[in-house]
């Protein structure tokens, strides 16, 4: 007769153990959401992430490393890219586009992005996804509004379409984190014209 082992006794369903549950990872997610929202990036920590979504924190490592890479999964997931719309009005369209980052680095997701780019110097897996699926996309449209500036004539052909965005964004993300203060509509405004009348980064002689 060939012996049994206590493991071969064990009902089948019982080996198995529980299923997976099908909804965890957007209940995650969803209490992420949440308490980011309600406490800030530095705030949020796995334990209560867990436990408002009613799943153990192994459940939470299953599908994350850790906390940067479960907040830009959601950045990723719930941030909505936005157009500029071709209006043949350039000023206009690059007032909207401030206004854009504006709205996106101070009220939305990426209120926590330069502190989740921060988080992730050391995890270049995570702040790759971050750059390629968040930033990107946006720098996209971006570009656009301004070259679409350059072939009306309204912009110089040699403005450093990247110098000009990156100082824009600089700019607002320092007054989220660096010196928290409102960004006045006159400002924008008073930027808007620097760039209508050239008075941004140029490229190099070609």
């Amino acid at each position: 007769m060939i012996p049994t082992s206590a493991a071969d006794t064990v009902p089948a369903a019982r080996r198995r153990g529980r299923p997976p549950d099908p909804h965890a990872r957007s209940r995650i997610l969803a209490a992420a959401e949440g308490l980011l929202d309600e406490a800030g990036y530095l705030n949020v920590t796995i334990d209560e992430v867990a436990t408002r979504a009613g799943v153990s924190k192994k459940t939470v490592y299953r599908f994350w490393p850790h906390k940067p890479a479960l907040i830009c999964d959601l950045i990723v997931e719930r941030s909505a890219v936005l157009p500029v719309p071709d209006t043949g009005d350039t000023r206009a369209e690059l007032t909207t586009l401030f206004n854009l980052i504006i709205e996106y680095l101070t009220a939305g997701p990426g209120s926590t992005m330069t502190l989740l780019v921060a988080a992730t110097s050391d995890d270049p897996g995570t702040l790759a996804r971050l750059r390629d699926q968040v930033v990107a996309p946006r720098r996209d449209i971006a570009r656009n509004v301004l070259q679409r500036g350059i072939a009306r004539g309204d912009l110089p052909a040699d403005v450093d379409v990247d110098a000009v965005l990156d100082l824009w964004h600089g700019l607002v993300a320092y007054r989220v984190t660096g010196r928290p203060a409102v960004l006045p509509r006159h400002t924008v405004d008073q930027l808007v014209d620097l760039a209508m009348t050239g008075n941004v980064p140029r490229l190099p002689p070609t």
